[in-house]
């Protein structure tokens, strides 16, 4: 046994070439397609339907998160508390999650198990029942949290800012008032489920110990086509995106000041993409960003700050988000504007682009370790219909990235003038 010296650090060393694992891809009888991913030794299988049937594909808001939540509230041969009693029984844990080009139906299990509980899956795509009582609660429930939420001063701004900089009506604006809770009806949600639960608009990705035995156990359940079809696509050509604009919202009695700035980008399949996470991540993406050495440790106005690029199928934005006192909230705003300023007009020095590299890489490590995160990075570019080269153009550009080029990419997306600023609070 080899005794370490705990005065003496470790070897640093790069990181090295990542292996992706290529899924098999297969499909089944009605045309649906799987993707197999086999990792891990643990007899656990995780399984992911995608179906597209996010807020892009609303008629009418709501639509869509309505009927992903009541997928768990019954179908025609079983109970929402059947349904829950027999996920229990098993271990096994079910989700379904609306979001805003897909919706996401996940379960975890033993392998063992799955004879058992994919045809119980099955039913609640093809047979679900939404009772009239389970949605007038959901109803209530949904429309009693979104009150409470729209109370702190964080959720305001952020859900204020998508709508300011799609505008009211897009797919994926947020609601603008709660009154939409009480237009929405289950005939609405059914149909949504009807039309958009289908074998047709299924995708299905398979990761854990899988092999070719889950693949005829998937066959068995879900071979045999369902539902309709529809070719329902929001029209955006009447739509004309907002101008970027600053807005107050007055919060009485805040304590802080919610502070969200941003802007459109490119999403992913965009050339710029990989360069522009290399800039956010540098202006504020991680625990030695620039705007968290300066709002967070220099001056002690927060105890996060944080700038992500947020990359939608139809289109991407980026955001900084944090929470100030309300004493220091303007000069908050003003260093968050200069530190944009200072990567157009200074080249970033190597030293700290080599830390930003090296974090980088190691959350593309974090993002390929184990089955489970590997079909989440997988199920990223199977939506953007991307291939592992996306990763391999973003591990070049980390590596490669100089500071003139970083430059230039701050001059053409962080200027000031191009930013959508919400602050909710005491204003």
């Amino acid at each position: 046994m080899i005794n370490p010296d705990r005065n003496q650090q470790p070897d640093i060393s790069p990181v090295g070439k990542i292996n992706f694992l290529e899924p098999e891809k297969h499909q089944l009888s009605n045309g649906s397609s799987v993707y197999l991913m086999h990792g891990g030794e643990q007899e656990i299988v995780k399984l992911d339907f995608l179906f597209r049937a996010g807020s892009w594909y609303d008629k009418r808001k709501l639509d869509s998160v309505m009927a992903a939540s009541m997928l768990h509230e019954g179908t025609s041969s079983r109970t929402a508390a059947q349904l829950a009693g027999t996920f229990d029984f098993y271990g096994a844990q079910f989700s379904a999650s609306p979001y805003y080009d897909n919706s996401y139906v996940s379960l975890l299990s033993l392998k063992k198990h799955l004879p058992t509980l994919l045809p119980v899956v099955a039913d609640i795509f093809k047979n679900s029942v939404f009772p009239d009582n389970e949605f007038e609660i959901l109803r209530q429930k949904r429309k009693q949290k979104a009150l409470v939420d729209s109370k702190t001063v964080g959720i305001t701004a952020q859900r204020t800012f998508l709508r300011k900089i799609m505008g009211n009506q897009h797919p994926y604006a947020p609601i603008n008032s709660f009154d939409l809770y009480d237009k929405a009806t289950r005939g609405h949600a059914y149909e949504f489920y009807r039309d958009h639960y289908t074998s047709e608009r299924m995708s299905i990705i398979a990761s854990g110990h899988v092999d070719k035995d889950t693949l005829e156990i998937l066959e068995e359940s879900f071979g045999t086509p369902w539902g309709g079809s529809t070719n329902y696509a929001p029209d955006l050509s009447h739509m004309q995106l907002p101008a970027p604009e600053k807005v107050d919202i007055h919060k009485k009695g805040a304590s802080q000041n919610a502070i969200t700035i941003g802007r459109l980008t490119p999403t992913l399949n965009h050339p710029d993409y990989p360069a522009l996470k290399v800039l956010l991540t540098l202006l504020g993406g991680f625990y030695g960003s620039r705007l968290m050495k300066n709002l967070r440790e220099d001056k002690g106005y927060t105890y996060s700050v944080h700038t992500s690029p947020i990359p939608f199928l139809h289109q991407g934005i980026f955001l900084t988000f944090s929470e100030v006192g309300t004493e220091v909230s303007a000069d908050a705003v003003k260093q968050i504007y200069h530190e944009m300023e200072r990567l157009q007009n200074e080249l970033v020095p190597e030293d700290e682009l080599e830390m930003v590299r090296s974090y980088m890489m190691g959350r593309v490590l974090r993002e390929f370790d184990g089955p489970f995160a590997m079909s989440q990075s997988f199920e990223t570019i199977f939506e953007f219909g991307l291939t592992y080269g996306y990763y391999e153009r973003l591990i070049e550009t980390i590596r490669n990235i100089t500071p003139i080029e970083i430059q230039n990419l701050a001059r053409q997306y962080l200027s000031p003038g191009s930013m959508t600023q919400v602050i909710a609070g005491k204003v």
